[in-house]
């Protein structure tokens, strides 16, 4: 096992209570040791070989590691989420959001057919054989980024309602526990991640318009939680009501215009204001705002704060963004919404520099773990590195070449330096002591074995 530096080792360590036993641990260690400096995809025997360890004997230990070993992801998973926590002094703002991992065979656990989101368009729907995850993340700013980044620290896997009928999975095909669609899970969710944060902090959910429903709005509100989404341009809305001294109270008031109505209203004047938009830019739109009741029959009506966007120049799309917090201002809104898009770049980043989807375990137990560890390595990747420049003192080197100029930090440098630091812990002493080898032409060597 390669010995680690101090710093990687001591966020490393925050894992221990995970594990049941010190083999488990180690085996912890030594896996993830791989999968940083692994390049391509993310099998078990792959980060044997980058580990050394491809004539070791007893090789089957690694694979238990995911398919048999006693540990848990949700036990990780809290770990993780109160360790960036202690790192924020103010508003925590998570972003929840689904990815599909595409997979293929007859005995792959919750396996079913789903929407591409990359492939799809508004008017050609593509379907691909995958799994289908609930992924939730915390927003963390790091030194060398000039944006909050997207730090995923739990992902649950939401099987079909029906199972695909070429499925030779036996727990697909006995379906005994009850389906949950997607708000089902996220209320679970919200009421747990409530019950982590003990202490009253404010806590923002950032979610699209597939998250948009009463029961996770009414949730919300109930835990203290603030919902940020975007709603359909024709939902229901109303006035708050005026009760009567005596009798029934009523829930709503009078009902409201639809918002596609507002659009068309040309006596309606519209607010431009400036702010910070996708990409770190800011730019100036057009936008509407007010407070209002959202309800449904036999649902509790759900008090919102409202903004109707659009372009200055009328040209681009419109969007209608909401929030549960009333007293919530319309730039807050949006800007809290445009930060979700910062999750999509996570799973991209997932995909290109660790491996996501290249995995190939067959067990359920596996199956419901490799992919969770895989979204939460990128946040433990990004918070090794951040104790690693304090303790060092020092910046992340951006990797740059003649034909591809950089100016900000991404997470190729950040999977770089790391890897060079391990690679350094293992190999620059030694090479120090023998005086025939030219250390500029190691360094070197080790430089384009780290490079992401």
């Amino acid at each position: 096992m390669f010995d680690l530096p101090a710093p990687i080792l001591s966020v490393l360590s925050i894992f221990l209570p995970v594990f049941f036993s010190q083999p488990s641990y180690i085996n912890f260690l030594e896996l993830f040791q791989g999968h940083i400096l692994c390049k391509g995809k993310r099998t078990t025997s792959e980060i044997l070989k980058y580990l050394g360890l491809r004539n070791v004997k007893n090789y089957s230990k690694y694979h238990d590691f995911f398919r048999k070993a006693k540990w848990s992801t949700l036990k990780g998973a809290q770990i993780l989420f109160l360790y960036i926590v202690s790192l924020i002094p103010g508003e925590i703002i998570i972003s929840v959001d689904s990815t599909v991992e595409r997979r293929k065979g007859p005995k792959i656990k919750g396996l079913g057919i789903q929407r591409d989101p990359v492939r799809s368009t508004k008017s050609r729907k593509v379907l691909v054989p995958g799994l289908h995850w609930l992924v939730f993340a915390i927003y963390f700013k790091f030194p060398w980024s000039n944006q909050q980044l997207a730090l995923p620290f739990l992902s649950i896997l939401m099987p079909p309602e029906k199972p695909l009928s070429t499925s030779k999975n036996e727990n697909n095909i006995k379906n005994l526990k009850k389906h949950k669609t997607l708000n089902e899970w996220t209320c679970q969710v919200a009421i747990l991640i409530r019950r982590w944060v003990k202490h009253p902090k404010k806590i923002t959910l950032l979610a699209d318009s597939a998250f948009a429903t009463y029961i996770l709005a009414n949730t919300c509100i109930d835990l203290g939680i603030t919902l940020i989404s975007r709603m359909r341009l024709d939902a229901r809305t109303f006035e708050f009501p005026e009760n009567p001294k005596k009798g029934r109270k009523k829930l709503v008031g009078k009902r409201l215009p639809t918002f596609q109505m507002m659009l068309k209203d040309p006596s309606l004047i519209w607010e431009t204001i400036e702010v910070l938009w996708y990409g770190g830019k800011k730019k100036k739109i057009e936008i509407l705002t007010g407070t209002c009741l959202w309800y449904g029959y036999g649902i509790r009506p759900v008090p919102i704060k409202w903004v109707l966007t659009r372009d200055c120049n009328h040209k681009g799309g419109v969007a209608l963004l909401f929030s549960t917090d009333v007293n919530m201002s319309p730039s807050t809104i949006i800007e809290g919404f445009v930060l979700r898009w910062q999750l999509e770049v996570t799973f991209e980043e997932t995909r290109r520099h660790l491996g996501m989807e290249t995995q190939r375990q067959w067990s359920d137990k596996a199956i419901d773990r490799i992919t969770p560890c895989i979204l939460a390595s990128y946040s433990i990747i990004n918070l090794m590195a951040l104790e690693m420049i304090k303790s060092k003192g020092e910046n992340i080197p951006i990797q740059t070449s003649s034909w591809y100029k950089k100016t900000h930090t991404t997470f190729s440098d950040v999977l770089t330096y790391l890897r060079a630091q391990i690679l350094r812990k293992k190999y620059i002493l030694w090479f120090d002591k023998n005086d025939e080898v030219q250390n500029r032409d190691i360094k070197e060597m080790l430089e384009l074995w780290a490079a992401a």
